[in-house]
C-alpha cells in the first residue's frame, strides 16, 4: 500500500448527493441540518443515529443472514457508510461557515 488515499471523485459526489437528497426529505419539515448551527444540539444524535445503522448491519445477525446476498449487504453497507459521511460533512461544513475552522 503506497500510503496516500486515491482520490475518487465518484465517492465525493455520492457524498454531496447523499447531502442534497436528505436535505430535500427533511427540509421541507424544517428539519434540514444545512442550515443549522453547528452548536445545534441536534447534531450528535443524528451522526449516532446514522452510525447505528451502520452498527446494526454489522450485527452477526444482520450482516450474515442467509437471505440476502454478499453484494446485497456490501451495497447496503456502503450506502449507511455515506449517509455517514454526508452528516459529518454537513456539520463540519457549518463550523466552516460560521468561521470557526
Amino acid at each position: 500500500m503506497s500510503g496516500a488515499p486515491a482520490m475518487r471523485l465518484s465517492l465525493y459526489t455520492d457524498v454531496h448527493n447523499e447531502r442534497l437528497r436528505a436535505h430535500a426529505k427533511h427540509g421541507a419539515q424544517g428539519n434540514s441540518r444545512e442550515d443549522a448551527s453547528w452548536t445545534n444540539a441536534e447534531w450528535l444524535p443524528i451522526l449516532m443515529e446514522e452510525l447505528g445503522e451502520v452498527a446494526h448491519l454489522l450485527t452477526y445477525d444482520a450482516f450474515y443472514d442467509q437471505e440476502s446476498s454478499k453484494i446485497d449487504r456490501v451495497v447496503e453497507l456502503r450506502k449507511e457508510l455515506i449517509q455517514v459521511a454526508a452528516m459529518a460533512c454537513a456539520w463540519i461544513d457549518s463550523i466552516d461557515k460560521e468561521g470557526r475552522a
